[in-house]
C-alpha cells in the first residue's frame, strides 16, 4: 500500500530521479546491444555514478556509508537502486519483446519472398526468349534500311525546299488573305521572312512575278495600315500595334508617328465631345449627384489651406447648378478624357522604344522626334483646359468649390505628368492662373451687376419718397446710407469670394502676381460701374472715349448689360440725381482707397506676394469725381428747364396787349420760388451744404441811378453768361445754376411776344420781385450776375412794347415788399 501511493505522488524530485533513470537505462541498455543512436547529438555522454562502474566495491560503499552516518542516504539510495533496477528490467523485457515480433515478422517474409522468386523462373524464361527474337528482329531491319537511308534523306531535304517554295509561291495568297481579315500582324511577319530570299533572287523570272505580286499586296497593306491607323475609333493598342506593323515594314518612323498621333487626336476630340456635349443641355441634379458622391467630390474639404465652410453653406454651394454643372464636367473629363490621353501616350513611346529595342540590325539610327509628342500633348491638354474654362465663363461657381474642382482635374493628370513633367506643369500653371482671373472676372461681375441693382433700387425709393407727402429727406438720406453700405459691402464680398483663388496658384510668384494685376483692374472695373451706371442714367457718353486720362478698363458684358438697360430706362429723379452725387463724392474721398487697403490686407501673405497692391489710379477717382459732377449738372439743367417750363407756359398762354396794370407779381412767380426753396432745401440735406443765414442785408435799392453806359456794360455781360457749364458739389453754386437757365429762358421767351405798357410793367414787377427773392438763396455776388439776367430780359421786353413806360421803380419797391410781407406771413401760418 505504502509503494502504491508513493507511486501514485507526484513530486518535483521524484520525477527529476525518475527521467535521470530512465536516461541511464537506455545509456547502458545501447552500451550492451551496440545500439547506436543517429539523432542523439555528440555533445551529450551518459552520466554515470560509483555505482554503475564495473570496480565497484559494495561493501566497502556500505561501510563508508554507515561510518558516515549517513543512513538516510543510504536508504535513499537502496530505494533508487531498487527503482532502477525494476526500471532497467522492465525496459529489457520490452526491448526483448519488440525485437521477437520484429525478427519473427523478417523470417516469415523471406520465406515468402523465396517461394514467389522460385514461381518467377517460367516467365523469367520467356520474357529472355522474347527479347532474344526482338534482337534479331531489330538486326534485320537494320541491314534492310541501311542502304537507302542516303537516299531518304535527300528526299526529306528535297521535300523541305519544296515546302518552301510553296510558301514562297503561296504568300501573295497568304498576304491578301490576311488583308481581308485584317491580319495585318501575321500578313508582315510572313513578309518579312520571305522577302529577303525573293529579292536576292529576283532575277529569276518565277521569283520576280511572285515579288511584283508581293509587293503590290504590301503596298495594300501599307495603305490599309495608314488609314486605319487614322481612324479615331481604333484603340490604343490597336494603334500601336499597325503602327509597329508600319515600322517592321521599314515606314519612316516620324511619319508613322504622325499618323498615330492623328488619328489619336481624333479618338481624343470625339471623346471630349461626348463629355461635354450633355453639359450645354440642362443637366438633372439627382442624376449628377450619384456621379459626384462616387468620384468623392463633395467639396472644398480637400482644399489645401482654404478655409472650412459651415455643412449649411457648403451644401448649398454644391448644389448650385452652376457647382453640379462644373463638377460633371471634371468629373467626365477624367474618367474619359484623361485615360485615352495617358494611354495615347504611353503608346508613342512603345514606338520610340520599339526600332531601337528590335535587336535584329533593322534599327534605325533616326529616332522619333519628341517634339512631335509634346505638341501632341500640349494641344490636348489645351482642349479640355479650354472646355473647362468654357464652362467656367458660362456661370462661375463659388470660388472654393472651383479650387476643388481644378485641384482635382490636377491631381488626375498625375500620370501624364510623370511622363512629361515641365510640359505639364507650365500648361497647368498658366491653366489655373487664367482660371484664376476668369473667375475673379466673374466674381467682380456679378459684384458690379449688383451695384447697378442696388442703384436701380435706390431709385425706386427715392422716387417713392419724393412722391410721398409723408416722408421727408431724412428718409432719403437713409436710404442713401443703406444704399452706400450695400456697394461696399459687395466690394468686401467680391474680395473675400476672390481670396480662395490664390489657392489654385500655390508658390508661383509670377502667377501671384499676375493675379495681383488682375484684381487691381477688376476692383478699378467695380467702381467703374457707378461711373458708367451715372452715365447711363443722364445719357453721357463713357468715360473710356471722352477723355485717354480717364479711361477705365471696363467691359459691358451680357451680366451687366441687363442692369444697364433697366438703369438707362429709369425715369429722371432730381433726389436720386442728388443720391448719386453724394455716393460719387463719398466714393471719390473714402471709399475707393478703403476698399484698396482691404484688399492689400487679404491678399498681401509677405511669402508669394509680398508688394502692396498698386493705389487705386487717377483714372478711375477723377472718373467718379466726373460722373458725379455730370450728375448735378444734369440735375441743375433738368430743375432748370422745370422752372423756364413754368416761364414758357405763363409767356405764351396771355395776351400782352390787354394786361391790366399790375399790382402783384404774376402767380407764376410764386410758383417758382416755391421750386426754387425745395430745390435749395433738396441741395442743403444731400449735399450736406446748409444754406448760410445772411445778417444785415441790405435789399437793393430800385430807384438808384445808373448811367447809359452802366447799363449798356450790364446788358453786355449778360449776353455773354455761360448758361450751361459744369457745377461745383455747393449748394449756392447749383442755385444759381438753376435761376441762370430758368432766367434766360424768359429772356429768350420775351423775344416772341408784343408787349402793351401795362404787360411791360407787369415784366419789370415781375423780374424785380424775382431779383429781390433770389437774394435770400444766393450769395451777393451771384444775385448780381441774376440780376443782369432779368434787367435784359425787362431790357427785351420794353424793345417789344408799342409804348415802352416803365412803371415808377417806388411803386414797383412798394408792391414787392407788399408782396413779400404775404408770402413772409403765408410761411410763419
Amino acid at each position: 500500500m505504502t509503494e502504491r501511493v508513493e507511486l501514485f505522488s507526484y513530486s518535483p524530485d521524484r520525477a527529476d530521479n525518475q527521467r535521470r533513470d530512465r536516461r541511464r537505462v537506455a545509456a547502458l541498455l545501447n552500451s550492451h546491444y551496440r545500439i547506436e543512436n543517429d539523432h542523439k547529438q555528440p555533445s551529450e555522454t551518459p552520466v554515470t555514478s560509483d555505482l554503475d562502474r564495473q570496480s565497484f566495491d559494495a561493501q566497502r560503499y556500505f561501510d563508508s556509508m554507515v561510518a558516515s552516518g549517513q543512513l538516510q542516504e543510504l536508504m535513499k539510495t537502496k530505494t533508487d537502486i531498487e527503482s532502477q533496477v525494476r526500471s532497467l528490467d522492465g525496459g529489457m523485457q520490452r526491448l526483448v519483446f519488440e525485437n521477437y515480433n520484429k525478427f519473427i515478422r523478417a523470417t516469415d517474409i523471406i520465406k515468402q519472398m523465396k517461394f514467389t522468386i522460385e514461381g518467377l523462373d517460367p516467365d523469367l524464361q520467356c520474357l529472355e526468349e522474347h527479347i532474344g527474337k526482338l534482337d534479331g528482329h531489330q538486326n534485320i531491319a537494320e541491314d534492310g534500311v541501311c542502304g537507302r537511308a542516303r537516299q531518304i534523306e535527300s528526299l526529306l531535304k528535297q521535300q523541305r525546299v519544296c515546302k518552301k517554295l510553296q510558301v514562297l509561291f503561296g504568300l501573295p495568297t497568304t498576304l491578301k488573305r490576311c488583308l481581308d481579315s485584317g491580319n495585318f500582324g501575321q500578313a508582315v511577319q510572313a513578309y518579312c521572312c520571305c522577302a529577303g530570299f525573293l529579292r536576292q533572287y529576283r532575277d529569276m523570272p518565277t521569283f520576280q512575278k511572285v515579288l511584283e505580286d508581293v509587293d503590290q499586296q504590301m503596298g495594300c497593306i501599307r495603305s490599309a495600315l495608314e488609314s486605319r491607323l487614322r481612324s479615331p475609333e481604333l484603340s490604343v493598342d490597336e494603334a500601336v500595334n499597325s503602327s509597329m506593323t508600319l515600322l517592321d515594314l521599314r515606314e519612316d518612323q516620324n511619319r508613322v508617328a504622325a499618323e498615330y498621333l492623328t488619328g489619336r487626336a481624333a479618338m481624343l476630340k470625339q471623346s471630349l465631345d461626348r463629355c461635354f456635349m450633355t453639359l450645354r443641355k440642362k443637366v438633372g441634379l439627382e442624376s449628377e449627384h450619384v456621379l459626384l458622391e462616387g468620384a468623392g467630390l463633395k467639396g472644398a474639404d480637400g482644399v489645401a489651406g482654404a478655409k472650412p465652410l459651415s455643412p449649411s453653406s457648403d451644401q448649398a454651394e454644391l448644389e448650385r447648378p452652376e457647382s453640379v454643372k462644373l463638377r460633371t464636367a471634371c468629373i467626365r473629363a477624367t474618367d474619359n478624357y484623361v485615360p485615352q490621353l495617358c494611354d495615347a501616350v504611353e503608346g508613342f513611346q512603345k514606338l520610340q522604344d520599339f526600332r531601337s529595342a528590335a535587336g535584329d540590325g533593322q534599327a534605325t539610327t533616326t529616332s522619333i522626334d519628341d517634339t512631335i509628342l509634346l505638341s501632341f500633348v500640349e494641344l490636348r491638354v489645351k482642349d479640355v483646359c479650354e472646355q473647362i474654362s468654357e464652362v467656367v465663363k458660362e456661370k462661375c461657381p463659388p470660388a472654393q468649390v472651383l479650387v476643388s474642382c481644378m485641384h482635382f482635374l490636377r491631381d488626375c493628370f498625375k500620370r501624364l505628368h510623370d511622363m512629361v513633367p515641365r510640359l505639364l506643369t507650365k500648361l497647368f500653371m498658366d491653366f489655373m492662373s487664367r482660371t484664376a482671373l476668369s473667375a475673379m472676372k466673374a466674381i467682380f461681375r456679378a459684384a458690379s451687376a449688383h451695384l447697378v441693382a442696388e442703384l436701380c433700387r435706390l431709385h425706386e425709393q427715392c422716387k417713392r419718397l419724393q412722391e410721398s407727402k409723408d416722408s421727408g429727406l431724412d428718409d432719403v438720406l437713409e436710404e442713401i446710407a443703406k444704399t452706400e453700405q450695400s456697394l461696399l459691402m459687395h466690394g468686401f464680398q467680391a474680395l473675400v469670394d476672390c481670396q480662395p483663388l490664390l489657392h489654385l496658384l500655390g508658390s508661383d510668384r509670377p502667377s501671384c502676381q499676375q493675379l495681383m494685376r488682375g484684381l487691381h483692374d477688376q476692383l478699378i472695373t467695380f467702381f467703374s460701374a457707378f461711373v458708367v451706371t451715372c452715365d447711363t442714367y443722364i445719357w453721357r457718353e463713357p468715360p473710356s472715349t471722352r477723355n485717354h486720362k480717364t479711361s477705365l478698363p471696363f467691359a459691358n458684358d451680357d451680366g451687366i448689360s441687363m442692369q444697364l438697360n433697366e438703369a438707362a430706362n429709369l425715369d429722371w429723379s432730381g433726389l436720386f440725381g442728388l443720391a448719386l452725387v453724394r455716393i460719387g463724392r463719398h466714393l471719390e474721398v473714402k471709399a475707393i482707397n478703403k476698399v484698396w487697403a482691404v484688399a492689400n490686407e487679404l491678399f498681401v501673405n509677405g511669402e508669394t506676394i509680398d508688394c502692396a497692391l498698386q493705389p487705386p489710379p487717377p483714372g478711375v477717382v477723377t472718373a467718379t469725381r466726373q460722373a458725379a459732377e455730370a450728375m448735378i449738372t444734369r440735375y441743375v439743367m433738368v430743375s432748370g428747364q422745370r422752372l423756364a417750363h413754368f416761364f414758357r407756359n405763363s409767356v405764351q398762354s396771355r395776351n400782352w396787349m390787354t394786361v391790366r396794370e399790375p399790382r402783384d407779381p404774376r402767380l407764376v412767380v410764386e410758383m417758382v420760388l416755391k421750386e426754387v426753396q425745395a430745390f435749395s432745401a433738396q441741395l442743403s440735406r444731400i449735399l450736406g451744404d446748409q444754406q448760410k443765414v445772411s445778417t444785415g442785408h441790405q435789399r437793393r435799392t430800385l430807384s438808384r441811378y445808373k448811367s447809359g453806359m452802366e447799363l449798356e456794360m450790364e446788358r453786355l455781360w449778360a449776353k455773354k453768361i455761360i448758361v450751361f457749364g459744369n457745377i461745383p458739389f455747393n449748394r449756392n453754386r447749383a442755385l444759381v445754376g438753376i435761376l441762370r437757365i430758368a432766367f434766360k429762358a424768359l429772356y429768350e421767351y420775351m423775344r416772341d411776344e408784343t408787349f402793351s405798357k401795362f404787360g411791360l410793367q407787369q415784366i419789370q414787377v415781375d423780374c424785380a420781385f424775382l431779383c429781390e427773392a433770389a437774394r435770400d438763396f444766393v450769395a451777393a455776388e451771384d444775385a448780381s450776375v441774376l440780376e443782369s439776367l432779368l434787367d435784359e430780359v425787362v431790357n427785351s421786353a420794353s424793345q417789344r412794347c408799342n409804348d415802352p413806360e416803365l412803371m415808377e421803380l417806388q411803386k414797383v419797391e412798394t408792391i414787392c415788399d407788399e408782396k413779400k410781407k404775404k408770402m413772409t406771413s403765408v410761411k410763419f401760418e
